[in-house]
């Protein structure tokens, strides 16, 4: 039995040192003559890594920015639809500020790979159209759209497709259903035209009495089928403020309200992302209003952080340095089961950091202080478990677990309040504490009661 508890103690200490490699330094492979990491880098917050200033001003030149429609309303509208479209592209820790007497538009947006990208379309005013490339007849518009979403397929040659579906309302659904049908193309028409003159040909084979009335019959038909093949198929344009992004027709009818379109395939991750980046920027442009005036990029100048690296880096010193002295207090005070708590908060700090990337938190000021407060926490936790770990270790690991998790109910609570907030600052230290509370809990029962309990006689 001693045996297998040494053999679990191992293997616990080498789990940990794996997800602390795999967390604190991450692993490199090689990309394009460049090394890459497999690891998901932190969302940094504009506190920490800088942002991208943009000033927008009202197009004078463009006409179709008439005095009427320079106004209070329209200033307002646009800038909550710029709002929108960011949201719908994921993008957080951004601002959008309005001035409603001149319509001049201010963002801030996290500086990232991203940024240019969104950049390229957020000021597009997105009037979508579905319109008959021989008439111009609009049938469709923003209107009609619910939603549009992106996905990627693989495809046989390993080879990644770029999809974007677009969901059509109501109304919407109905008027989608109605082009499938009217804008067909000819290959069914040439088909059902020959079908039917080949039935003539074969009923007049059949009763030679009416060979001259299927005769002329059959000639009818095959002037049907030419003139029906020489005519142009009916097509449709999909455009974007007036410029086409494909024309096409239709081989069936189509009742699910739902238009496929395919934008490109990628060969490499650097091409998917960008594919992606541009797709996701064109479908929070589609499912969203059209902008009721025609913007201009004036401004557009990165603002770096008021922290510089090498004061981050002192911060990074001097909380090592903290953790190291209360790691000692731990070993000196609780000998092995202290060193073994000590290793057990760093596989936990390690998974904790990994979780902040993975779930896709912003990482402000204030999130650097939730991970130093849930540190703390997890600190006390330890402190608490050590001073009632008797001989029967589970039972009384169990008793301090339950002790804890009750005592933590009142910051769980404050964490999940301030994650309901639309302030960046405030929703990140809401975040990154609930994760590390739950975290906390989940962690020390599997795996420091498993650590501590293999180290008891």
């Amino acid at each position: 039995m001693k045996a297998q508890k040494k053999l679990n103690v191992v293997l616990i200490i080498l789990i940990i040192i794996l997800i602390s490699i795999i967390s604190f330094v991450g692993i490199f492979y090689q990309n394009k003559n460049k090394m890459s990491n497999y690891i998901k880098e932190y969302n940094l917050g504009t506190d920490l890594d800088g942002y991208r200033k943009i000033i927008l001003l009202v197009d004078e030149d463009n006409e179709e920015n008439t005095d009427e429609l320079k106004n209070y309303d329209n200033y307002v509208k646009s800038a909550d639809i710029i709002r929108n479209r960011l949201d719908s592209m994921n993008i957080t820790d951004y601002s959008v500020e309005c001035n409603e007497s001149t319509g001049q538009i201010e963002i801030r947006l996290p500086e990232n790979s991203q940024t240019d990208y969104i950049l390229a379309d957020i000021t597009q005013k997105g009037k979508f159209e579905v319109a008959d490339t021989s008439t111009e007849e609009v049938l469709m518009t923003n209107a009609d759209i619910r939603s549009a979403n992106v996905r990627t397929t693989t495809l046989y040659s390993g080879t990644q497709a770029v999809y974007m579906d677009i969901n059509f309302n109501g109304e919407g659904s109905k008027k989608f259903k109605d082009i499938t049908i009217n804008y067909q193309n000819t290959v069914t028409n040439e088909t059902v035209a020959n079908e039917t003159e080949n039935t003539t040909s074969n009923e007049t084979t059949e009763n030679e009495t009416t060979n001259e009335t299927s005769n002329e019959t059959t000639n009818e038909t095959s002037d049907e089928t030419s003139e029906d093949t020489t005519q142009e198929a009916k097509q449709i344009a999909l455009n974007i403020d007036g410029t086409s992004m494909m024309t096409t027709t239709f081989s069936e009818v189509i009742d699910n309200g739902v238009l496929s379109l395919s934008l490109g395939t990628a060969s490499s991750d650097d091409d998917l992302r960008i594919l992606t980046y541009q797709a996701e920027s064109l479908a929070a442009i589609l499912e969203n209003d059209e902008m009721p005036l025609q913007y201009e990029v004036t401004g557009n100048m990165y603002v770096s952080s008021p922290i510089e690296q090498n004061q981050i880096n002192i911060f990074i010193y001097i909380g090592i340095a903290i953790v190291l002295i209360m790691f000692i207090v731990l070993i000196v005070k609780y000998k092995t089961k202290g060193l073994a708590y000590a290793l057990s908060m760093v596989g936990f700090i390690a998974v904790y950091l990994l979780i902040i990337r993975y779930a896709n938190v912003t990482l402000t000021l204030e999130g650097i202080l939730a991970i130093s407060l849930v540190f703390v926490i997890d600190y006390i936790f330890g402190i608490m478990l050590l001073n009632r770990v008797n001989s029967n270790v589970e039972k009384s690991f169990k008793k301090a677990l339950s002790k804890f998790s009750i005592s933590l109910i009142p910051m769980l609570i404050l964490s999940v309040a301030c994650c309901f907030s639309g302030w960046m600052p405030i929703f990140s230290f809401g975040m990154i504490t609930f994760w590390g509370l739950i975290i906390s809990v989940i962690y020390n029962f599997i795996i420091t009661q498993l650590f501590i309990k293999n180290l008891s006689k």
